[in-house]
């Protein structure tokens, strides 16, 4: 299986997927904590009675922003697999007969 050489206009198609993929790493780094807040510090904070039960009001708000966060990081991984799909079909022809 030996590859064809990628064309200027497929480097263009690379480094638009690195720049998806770096998109969905920076979302991930966001959600995560995020998430990680909503659903363990702040119900467990509360429980001890360290911070005031006010902030379980916060909680749904930081439930929306993370759930939104997972879905633009499924939605960046969907954009760069079919941006870089065609670019590697034919890279490696042989490999997608």
């Amino acid at each position: 299986m030996d590859p064809f050489a990628p064309t200027a206009g497929e480097w263009n198609e690379i480094a638009r997927t690195i720049t998806f993929l770096t998109l969905a790493l920076v979302s991930a780094i966001l959600t995560g904590p995020i998430l990680l807040v909503a659903h363990a510090i702040i119900p467990s904070a509360v429980d001890s009675k360290t911070i005031s039960s006010k902030f379980n009001k916060i909680r749904p708000i930081l439930y929306l922003v993370g759930f939104a966060g997972l879905a633009s990081i499924i939605t960046f991984f969907l954009l760069a697999f079919f941006n870089i799909y065609p670019v590697l079909e034919r890279i490696y022809p042989r490999f997608w007969q």
